[in-house]
């Protein structure tokens, strides 16, 4: 009597799904990784493209904005001393006039984390929380990270300054 055999084995189709839960497992941590090195990329083209508006006040007005409690540039407004919040204006307009920095001074891509502002001497610094801790922006010293708050119980670890402003220390 020949008998044919028809289909898998149940321990052939268990063998089949752990390598596709194996797969899957990969697959995830690799566009999570990918994900947060984007965000991070991001970061660094707001930030220099802060850095950019920033020269452009400087140009006119002599001087860098100044900078409230909160770590915002204050630098909106007729006299240029109102806050400019993140994901608003950076500039002044009116009816007679439109000094335009930046359109929309960009937010973090995240919603628990912001930018942060800082007036040095004569010059300044850009704060940022970067997600990627594998960075090479990062410091490598510890903590890792600088004094500055980036969101509830976070501090930054990025930092852009000035070309006249030294890098803040680690702490």
């Amino acid at each position: 009597m020949n008998r044919t055999k028809r289909g898998f084995t149940l321990i052939e189709l268990m063998v089949v799904i752990a390598i596709i839960g194996i797969l899957v497992t990969i697959g995830i941590f690799a566009f999570q990784s990918s994900q947060k090195k984007s965000r991070d990329s991001r970061r660094k083209a707001d930030l220099n493209q802060v850095s950019k508006a920033l020269e452009m006040y400087n140009n006119d007005q002599n001087k860098y904005p100044g900078v409230d409690a909160s770590g915002q540039i204050a630098g909106c407004g007729a006299a240029y001393t109102d806050t400019c919040p993140w994901g608003s204006l950076f500039g002044y307009t009116s009816d007679t006039t439109n000094v335009i920095y930046m359109i929309k001074l960009p937010k973090d891509p995240t919603s628990t984390w912001y930018y942060t502002y800082e007036q040095v001497g004569k010059g300044y610094r850009l704060y940022a929380r970067l997600e990627n801790l594998e960075d090479q922006s990062i410091p490598t010293s510890e903590p890792k990270q600088y004094a500055k708050t980036c969101g509830t119980g976070v501090n930054c670890n990025y930092v852009l300054t000035s070309s006249n402003t030294t890098e803040p220390t680690v702490q």
